[in-house]
């Protein structure tokens, strides 16, 4: 009784802190391999290619049939998704080899309030300024894009929080998160996560179309594959980028396609269930604050004022809007009937079942 309470109440806080965890892994061991020369198309190629791998099994399992009912409709909606939901979120990392992942974590928060933005202007989402709900989440979002821009433009004061990185890390482009590359990367981060902004969009539509969480991700994840491999073969057709070898490079593959693919699809997908789906947004802050002071502790990347500043604004506009949002939804959850709690579970599970 006691350890079904202690799961009931923790479980879904431990799988996120997890997650968070395995994000700043992937952003810390990407930024290495890709300043050693990695190729990043190829990095991507892989992970989604091995990703799909590890999910075909489950679909198998748990939707055994549904493959079949895939059509050239649910087809067209897949490839859009794994276009704008992987290929070209996929120049986020070349905007972190631009910067660093202390920096570029932070344009993750930045998601939800995009998704706010274009759900109002293609009216999918009420803005409601008359009441107090709708103006915290119009402050929340104003904050948020003040963030951005502060984050963007201004530098500050640099703080030396250490005197060195304790693993001895050195970039190859050394100065160059704030030299002339600073501007392009930040450019391909905030590109990289409006398309993700798009991508809830298209990937609740899709399984509108196409129904089944697994077979989706496997398909959306193959595609995506797909699409990586006849961009990165079109910017670089040397055998040598493409070869795998046993080194820090595949690790990065393995452990992004294994911990950041399947491992994440699969508590989100819980975590969804228990706490509903605005539950996980809210850990943004501990990837944000794992990564920054990870990325300062073993890899050297000094903070900046500004970046500190562009930070707290971030979270603060990122919070002040899902509050206004889970204050938006909490009268409707209230008045619903129970009988009805279940069939919403599902379909929250349908509408993150994707995002992997």
């Amino acid at each position: 009784m006691g350890s079904s309470s202690f799961k009931a109440e923790w479980g879904p806080a431990i799988c996120m802190v997890l997650i968070e965890l395995f994000t700043t892994g992937q952003m810390l061991l990407t930024k290495v391999v890709v300043d050693a020369g990695l190729f990043v198309f190829a990095l991507l190629t892989y992970r989604f290619f091995i990703g799909t791998v590890l999910v075909v099994p489950l679909a198998m399992i748990f939707e055994r049939g549904k493959l079949k009912e895939l059509n050239l409709k649910a087809f067209i909606w897949i490839f859009t998704s794994a276009l704008v939901g992987f290929t070209i979120p996929g120049l986020y990392y070349i905007g972190l080899g631009d910067t660093s992942p202390g920096y570029a974590i932070n344009f993750y928060n930045i998601i939800p309030i995009a998704t706010f933005i274009l759900a109002v202007l293609f009216r999918k989402e009420p803005l409601n300024m008359k009441s107090l709900v709708g103006i915290i989440k119009v402050i929340g979002t104003l904050i948020c894009v003040g963030g951005t821009l502060v984050i963007s433009l201004y530098k500050g004061k640099v703080i030396h929080l250490w005197p060195t990185n304790i693993i001895g890390y050195h970039t190859k482009h050394s100065g160059s998160a704030y030299g002339h590359h600073h501007m392009r990367g930040t450019i391909l981060l905030i590109i990289s996560c409006l398309s993700l902004a798009v991508w809830y969009t298209v990937q609740a539509q899709m399984l509108k179309v196409f129904p089944y969480k697994y077979w989706s991700t496997v398909a959306t994840c193959f595609v995506g594959c797909i699409q990586m491999a006849a961009v990165g073969v079109a910017m670089n057709r040397e055998k040598a980028t493409w070869e795998l070898k046993w080194n820090m490079s595949l690790f990065t593959i393995v452990y992004s396609a294994i911990l950041n693919t399947a491992a994440k699809f699969v508590m989100i997908s819980w975590v969804v269930t228990q706490r509903g789906p605005t539950y996980p947004s809210m850990f943004c802050a501990v990837s944000v604050l794992f990564t920054t002071v990870l990325d300062s502790l073993l890899l050297g990347h000094d903070l900046s004022v500004g970046s500190i500043l562009g930070m707290i604004m971030i979270l603060a506009g990122l919070y002040s809007f899902l509050y206004g949002k889970r204050k938006e939804s909490a009268p409707q959850s209230k008045e619903q009937p129970k009988d009805e709690l279940q069939p919403q579970c599902e379909d929250n599970i349908k509408e993150s079942g994707s995002n992997v």
